[in-house]
């Protein structure tokens, strides 16, 4: 599910955009250090990914729940076709 930016609050995008950017430095970041063979390059750098991962779930979360919360559309039920 994408949330577009219009439908997002405030505070849900300023949280996507700022850890978009920390944890973009931070994969990039790890992925230099462990190319030099800094082991906790890696695990920096994989940290950055599950934060991200984690962020796009909360976010994606939130927004699920408030398009949930709506009222529903008051529409004719379908007529039985079997």
């Amino acid at each position: 599910m994408s949330a577009r930016r219009d439908e997002l609050p405030r505070l849900d995008e300023v949280l996507l955009r700022l850890s978009s950017a920390w944890l973009l430095l931070l994969i990039v970041g790890g992925y230099g250090a462990a190319l030099t063979r800094w082991r906790t390059g890696a695990f920096v750098m994989l940290a950055g990914v599950l934060g991200q991962i984690g962020t796009h779930l909360f976010v994606g979360v939130r927004a699920y729940r408030r398009v949930m919360r709506r009222p529903w559309p008051r529409v004719r039920a379908l007529d039985d076709w079997d």
